[in-house]
Formats: C-alpha cells, structure tokens, sequence
C-alpha cells in the first residue's frame, strides 16, 4: 500500500475528528442501513460522500475507503466499557478546584472519536475510529473550561496491554484522573504504586474525591508525589528504597502531537538509567512510532 494513502486515511481522520466529529448524524445512518447495509459501511460511505470521496470512479479513493477507512471503523457497544471496574466503582462528582474541575463529558450518538493505537499490516494503516449509536458519557477534568484530561474508551483500551503487565512496584508517572493507578492498585501481583504529577489541582482533586473510593487494600499500596516527572525520574533513576521499579508507566501527553518529544525525553532517561527496571510502558507508544 503506497505510502501516500496511509498519510491521506491520517489526514481525513485528523480533519473529522478534530474538526467535524459529528459529521455523521443519526437520520442519515437510519436512511442508510434501512437498506441493509451495516453500520460500518453505512457510516464509512457517508464519511467518503462528506469528503468528497468517489471510491466507485477513483481507484485511489476506492482503496483509501475500502481497504483503509473501512477496516479502521468500528461502531462499538457501550456494555463492552461500562462493565470496566473504574466506570463502575468511581463516581465523579462535579467540583472544581480554582479553573480545574471534575466533571462529565458525553460522545454525542455517531460522533467519531478514536479508540485505540495506530498499527500496520501488510503495509496497510489502520487507525481505530468508533463511534456509539446513542449518547455515551465519560469523566473527565476540564481546565479553564476545556477537556483537558479524561477516561474515555480511548484510554481504556489503549492503556490496557500496560495494564495487563503491571506487578511488584509500579512506578506512574502522570496522574490524571487515576485510572491507571486504580487499575493496577487492585492486582494482587501489584505490590505498590508511585504516582507522580506536577499538578497540585489535580493532586488535590484525586486525593478528596477520587483516591478515597479505591479499596482499601488497593488505596494502601498508593503513594502520591508532586513532582516534575522527569525531575523525579532523573533524581530517582527509577529506583525506589534503592531497589528499581518493576514496571514504569508514563502518560504525560494528550495525543500523538504533543506526545512524541515528551515519551522521546522519558526514553533517553530509560535509556540512562533504567537498565534494571524489567517493562517500561508508555502510553500511545505504538502510534508515537508509526509517525517516526
């Protein structure tokens, strides 16, 4: 698959969701899978109209929609997310802290929103794009009224294969609303959890109405410190009582855009001093390097 077609399917995902989400609306995927087309293609076909696509003319277009677009869009089932153990066992309530609040934000029915990392096959591109058939909610921390940090579908799953490999003493650098450290706090293989943030809103916010309803065997393994992340790993070396980490998380980035320098920074810090460390863990990793 030529190179160009992989850097158009990014281009018109980029364009969708960070501009037109909610391209998509309920009465024309109604229309269209009235006529027993499925939702993905119904929702793919109505993507290729919007952006001006011919895939039946164009052979360019017919790749770019069927062999890329299609395989990379997913109508998905909130049951699936809602039986996570964070959605169901911690509950936001809406406050703030100065400009930082805690609130909950929703995908609106057939928005488009990404939902996991970026892989190659075959030479082809896929980037994983859902969206939901009705409205779906997620916590989330806003900052001077914006989305600033969140527990979507996205990061479930994307955050997951870390997840899985987290045991001993894990090392969290970057708080956000404490999934991460919630999920890996309540493992029994997990014996302790170092969590680092800069941030004293959020600190302050995680602490008062989030940390106290983790249970009380996972909440004992947490211990909280505000400090620069790379400070502290530069300082620390990854060791902890002198011991090295077994597991080193880092999520301090929003996206792919701003996440490259920052995980590029963490690396050469590894690299200097985590040769004892057994997994280090970066959140996106694998959609960071599909751009280097």
């Amino acid at each position: 698959m030529p190179d160009d077609l992989n850097e158009k399917l990014l281009r018109l995902e980029a364009l969708l969701l960070n501009e037109q989400p909610c391209l998509v609306n309920a009465a024309a995927m109604e229309e269209m899978t009235s006529l027993g087309i499925s939702d993905e293609m119904a929702y793919v076909q109505l993507l290729a109209s919007a952006f001006g696509l011919r895939p039946d003319e164009n052979d360019s277009d017919r790749r770019l929609v069927y062999d890329l677009l299609l395989p990379s869009v997913k109508a998905l089932d909130p049951a699936d997310f809602e039986s996570n153990p964070y959605y169901r066992n911690i509950l936001l309530p809406e406050t703030s802290l100065g400009d930082v609040a805690l609130t909950t934000m929703q995908y609106e029915s057939y928005q488009a929103f990404p939902c996991g990392d970026l892989y190659f096959e075959n030479q082809k591109l896929h980037a994983p794009m859902g969206f939901f058939r009705t409205a779906f909610r997620y916590p989330a921390i806003t900052k001077g009224g914006r989305e600033w940090m969140t527990v979507t579908p996205n990061e479930i799953r994307t955050m997951q294969s870390a997840i899985d490999a987290a045991h001993g003493h894990v090392l969290v650098l970057g708080l956000g609303l404490g999934y991460y450290a919630y999920m890996v706090s309540i493992k029994a293989e997990v014996e302790s959890v170092t969590v680092v943030d800069v941030d004293e809103s959020v600190i302050t916010l995680f602490k008062k109405y989030i940390w106290s309803q983790f249970p009380e065997a996972a909440s004992r393994k947490i211990v909280v410190v505000q400090q620069d992340a790379f400070l502290f790993a530069e300082r620390s070396q990854f060791r902890c009582y002198g011991k090295p980490y077994d597991v080193v998380f880092t999520d301090l980035w929003h996206d792919v855009s701003d996440g490259i320098p920052l995980w590029q920074r963490m690396c050469a810090l590894q690299n200097r001093y985590g040769s004892s460390v057994q997994q280090f863990h970066y959140w996106i990793e694998p959609s960071m390097k599909c751009y280097l």
